[in-house]
């Protein structure tokens, strides 16, 4: 196996380990980026630190301790403010019936916390004045704190921003690798799967994966070398079926004519019944060599699918079993409604012919042969069913295999084993499948040939006339 070119690569865990790095680099230098923006607005005054509200509220307690009353008017942008009298609520910048405004929260201390709100107490005489204020950054000026209340807020937000950007971003190119690795890996297989063994398995840059791929490349030689080795075996196989077919005919050509010569001769009574034995087993052996023929011949493959008439088809078949059926005193009932579709006529023709024959074969006298067709929802079939002993449940199967014989009522009629073979070929051709059975009742056996509903024609399309040139199986 040709080694194929190796690009730079590395393993999952190193794949891993990068992106995780990476990221927590990306995440770190954001953080940082972060801070030191802060700090250079910090610096340059664009907006105040989180203590300055604290900052503001010792200095108008000293302010009120110094002047020994208390001004509302005094108390800067930040701040609110509580005052009682004689332990009772006076005033505020807060209303009457907020909960802050409750005496007992600041007895007792000059300093506290409650929940989110700090708070500084200073007592002028019968008068206690409490200052409540947030730890929070917020705008210098006062028109931007006006539209932007929580700096805070908004600062911690827009870095979870840049955070998600970037984790999304670095998600999204180390996914598009491990994608592509995964494509390679699944475009490989299905490749093989639907049969194509010829395409090129290109690296990925993970080195699991193409330790995989390898894996995949060493199954495609092999499944490529064994299917090459298998056509040319089946290519010998039909090349010697040929010639044994070919060098058959003439014995028997040249054994028919001495039958036929023998036949003018008046002959004793048992040699007469010795020599029709010999003219039926005769055309018993042409009709083998004719399926001997069939099944190595490769022209079904080169013919091209034309529209096709399948009731008118199917009608020309019939006729040429007319004289079979007679012979047995078979009723032969068709049922076909008029529809056209693209196959292969002469390949499809000789499935028809071949499962008609077998089914008047093994067929009891006086008994019915039917042959129908019709469309449902999902594909379209032609069916063949007989009033015999049916097929054996072992024999099912192997139906469709060259050459293979069952003994049982169904075979003991003496076969080669061809026919139901060349007819699994033939719709191997037209892209459909033969299903072999019983009839539902347990009457006999059938034979459901079934065809892909894509290859139905429009109903603006017209099939050419079926021509009524055929080879005969005996000829």
């Amino acid at each position: 196996m040709e080694k194929r070119r190796r690009r730079k690569t590395q393993t999952v865990a190193q794949f891993l380990r990068r992106y995780f790095l990476i990221t927590a680099l990306g995440v770190l230098a954001l953080l940082a980026a972060a801070l030191c923006l802060f700090q250079l607005g910090l610096n340059a005054g664009w907006y105040t630190p989180a203590n300055h509200a604290e900052i503001q509220a010792q200095e108008l307690i000293g302010k009120i301790q110094m002047q020994d009353f208390f001004d509302p008017d005094q108390v800067p942008e930040g701040l609110d403010y509580i005052l009682f009298s004689h332990e009772q609520w006076a005033d505020s910048s807060l209303p009457p019936d907020n909960t802050l405004a409750d005496y007992s929260y600041y007895s007792g201390s000059y300093t506290g916390m409650i929940g989110a709100s700090a708070w500084l107490r200073t007592d002028l005489r019968a008068e206690t004045v409490i200052l409540l204020f947030r730890y929070a950054v917020r705008p210098a000026s006062p028109a931007i704190a006006a539209l932007i209340p929580d700096l805070q807020g908004v600062f911690v937000g827009f870095s979870a921003l840049m955070i998600l950007i970037l984790l999304i971003g670095m998600t999204n190119r180390y996914g598009k690798k491990l994608v592509q690795a995964l494509n390679a890996l699944e475009e490989s297989a299905t490749q093989i799967a639907a049969g194509n063994l010829d395409f090129e398995i290109h690296d990925t840059a993970l080195n699991e994966f193409n330790q995989a791929l390898d894996s995949v490349e060493t199954m495609r030689t092999a499944l490529k070398d064994s299917l090459v080795q298998q056509w040319d075996m089946q290519n010998q196989r039909e090349i010697q079926i040929a010639a044994l077919a070919h060098d058959l005919k003439t014995p028997l050509a040249v054994i028919a004519g001495n039958v036929e010569l023998l036949k003018e001769e008046t002959l004793p009574e048992t040699a007469a019944e010795s020599l029709e034995v010999i003219g039926r087993r005769l055309e018993q052996l042409s009709h083998y060599v004719y399926q001997l023929q069939q099944a190595a011949s490769r022209q079904n493959q080169a013919e091209q699918p034309k529209l096709t008439a399948i009731d008118e088809l199917i009608r020309r078949c019939t006729e040429e079993v007319e004289g079979l059926c007679r012979n047995k005193d078979l009723t032969l009932t068709v049922f076909c409604p008029p529809f056209s579709a693209w196959v292969h006529t002469e390949t499809l023709r000789r499935a028809l012919i071949n499962l008609l024959d077998n089914a008047i074969r093994y067929c009891p006298y006086g008994k019915t042969v039917q042959l129908m067709g019709q469309i449902t929802e999902t594909h379209w079939i032609i069916k063949v069913s007989d009033e015999g002993p049916g097929f054996h449940a072992e024999s099912l199967k192997h139906i469709g295999e060259p050459f293979y014989r069952y003994e049982s009522a169904r075979s003991s009629n003496g076969h080669a084993g061809l026919g139901l073979y060349t007819v699994s070929q033939a719709m191997q051709i037209e892209g459909g499948r033969m299903i072999p059975g019983n009839v539902p009742d347990g009457s006999g056996a059938q034979v459901i040939l079934e065809f892909p509903r894509t290859t139905l024609a429009e109903e603006s399309e017209r099939a050419d006339p079926v021509s009524d040139s055929f080879s005969s199986p005996l000829q």
